[in-house]
């Protein structure tokens, strides 16, 4: 039996009306419909905290965690398609890294700055994809994804035992490399 072709592997067109069969474009899809990398942080930092809680997330509008949970998903779909080619991502001349805790202007005023890639990461961003399917293979990130957006609409609670912090801290790092390769 053959494999369907589609013309939207990413699943983008539902979430930024456009299909693409380009992984880094998905990436820049994300930060023009989703919502720049700061939004993206703070909803993963605001959203965990209503695992435990039997009331869903009210201070977010829930369209607005929908999209960026289906921009995170074709992320990581696309992501996952850089890290099985084995591509290196295409890099123009870095920029000055710099830390967040490093910077000195205002949070307002702030470039991207990053809060999770080292520097050595920084450099050759495809260890970060590396990690981030090593820890856990794709299905089990977009598992956790469901999960996590479950919990944070509804007041009911399913038996599920995640980590948490894992689940931030990866994704938020694979956002900020999504993000490095859509502003390059």
């Amino acid at each position: 039996m053959k494999d369907p072709t589609t013309t939207d592997p990413f699943h983008t067109e539902s979430w930024s009306q456009e299909c693409t069969t380009n992984p880094y474009r998905v990436f820049t899809l994300c930060f023009e419909h989703a919502g720049d990398i700061d939004l993206l942080r703070k909803l993963l930092l605001h959203l965990p905290l209503f695992i435990d809680q039997f009331k869903p997330a009210n201070k977010i509008p829930p369209y607005r965690i929908c999209c960026a949970f289906m921009a995170i998903n074709s992320v990581i779909d696309a992501a996952y398609s850089i890290y099985t080619k084995k591509d290196q991502i295409p890099v123009k001349e870095p920029a000055a890294f710099k830390y967040f805790f490093q910077n000195d202007a205002p949070p307002g005023q702030r470039s991207f700055a990053s809060y999770f890639i080292t520097e050595e990461e920084y450099v050759q961003l495809y260890k970060v994809l590396r990690k981030f399917f090593n820890y856990q293979p794709r299905e089990g990130w977009k598992a956790d994804l469901h999960a996590l957006l479950y919990h944070s609409l509804t007041n009911r609670a399913i038996g599920v035992e995640m980590n948490v912090f894992a689940v931030w801290f990866y994704i938020t790092k694979l956002l900020e490399a999504a993000w490095l390769v859509a502003e390059r």
